[in-house]
């Protein structure tokens, strides 16, 4: 009991040093040398910012973060634009950015991965291999979610293919653009009483859960079983900042902390966590209802990537990517100047 009261007390302090910066509209950062830009994905990936400071000082100047928040099909164009000086961008398009045409450089894996597989109905599943002749919906194609299930396959000798029906012997994967279709997809299956199966993130898969859809895969979890790294996920989203940004050390070091300092902060009031984001970007998907145990299952952790540990674990992903597709990073592995010294 006095290890529990010790533990939340440290978590209260923690979130109570920054909740005084946390609010702050963000067209008014009041008493800052220099504002920083910061963009991300609406959904999962935005918690990683949603209760992240707004000043950060350090020994050559007072630092604003400008948080915005904008829709997942156009983080590849915004990440780049002039006005933004860092984003949380997918895995393989941080690498892609950076060997096309430098500037960038990687500060961290923020999101480790969030897809669950459901069923339509429920059935008996043991391992990948029940998934042979079965209909698979997934989202994201072409993208660092596909490409990891596509290596699981892979790597347990199962054939898949592209397709708008089951296929004997193989596992046939049809895509949708969002978690919604799938969902879709789904419950239609279901009304016919025919078993499918659907790959999409946190949170519309706990809410999915109401319309009798199971659990079967954790895909983090059999992505763990294959990994070397110490890592419990994959990365899934990282965070990337111009050269410039990266001039500041103590400015870089303190932003590290300040994200995982968000973690714990977010894990305390949910709530408040998705109030932040709306307030930033009002169309966001995410719901006022989401409890903490969803937000654990979005797997917001910063690791970061300039430590041998944490390095290894990001390109251990870009791997899996090349080993399908290796333009999806820009047909080879960052180079030393994509990571912090």
């Amino acid at each position: 009991m006095k290890k529990f009261f010790v533990a939340i007390m440290v978590v209260a302090i923690l979130v109570s040093a920054v909740a005084f910066t946390a609010c702050t509209p963000e067209d008014s950062i009041p008493n800052v040398d220099k504002t920083y830009t910061l963009v991300a994905p609406d959904g999962a990936p935005a918690l990683a910012i949603a209760d992240l400071i707004t000043q950060i000082p350090t020994d050559k100047a007072v630092y604003g973060i400008s948080r915005k928040v904008v829709s997942s099909s156009i983080i590849s164009t915004e990440a780049i634009k002039s006005d933004v000086d860092m984003a949380i961008v997918p895995a393989n398009l941080g690498a892609r950015i950076f060997n096309s045409s430098g500037g960038y450089k990687i500060l961290a894996v923020v999101t480790n991965g969030n897809l669950y597989m459901t069923s339509s109905i429920s059935c008996e599943v043991n391992s990948l291999q029940d998934l042979k002749g079965q209909m698979v919906y997934s989202i994201g194609q072409s993208s660092v979610p596909d490409m990891i299930f596509k290596t699981l396959l892979t790597n347990a000798g199962i054939e898949y293919v592209v397709s708008e029906e089951a296929v004997a012997g193989k596992v046939a994967i049809k895509y949708y653009a969002d978690g919604s279709e799938v969902i879709s997809q789904l419950a239609l299956a279901k009304s016919e009483n025919k078993l499918a199966f659907g790959i999409y993130g946190e949170p519309a898969v706990t809410t999915s859960f109401t319309k009798g859809f199971e659990q079967v895969f954790d895909l983090q979890k059999l992505w763990a079983e294959i990994d070397e790294s110490s890592q419990s996920g994959y990365a899934q989203a990282v965070l990337i900042a111009r050269d410039s940004v990266c001039e500041d050390s103590e400015f870089v070091t303190k932003l590290l902390y300040a994200l995982k300092a968000n973690e714990n902060s977010i894990m305390v009031d949910s709530a408040k966590a998705v109030a932040n984001i709306k307030a930033i970007y009002p169309q966001s998907a995410l719901q006022a209802n989401v409890t903490m145990d969803v937000i654990e299952r979005c797997n917001i952790k910063t690791v970061a990537t300039n430590t041998s540990a944490g390095r290894e674990y990001y390109e251990n992903t870009l791997k899996a990517v090349m080993a399908i597709n290796a333009n999806l990073i820009g047909g080879k592995l960052p180079s030393d100047d994509f990571y912090l010294e």
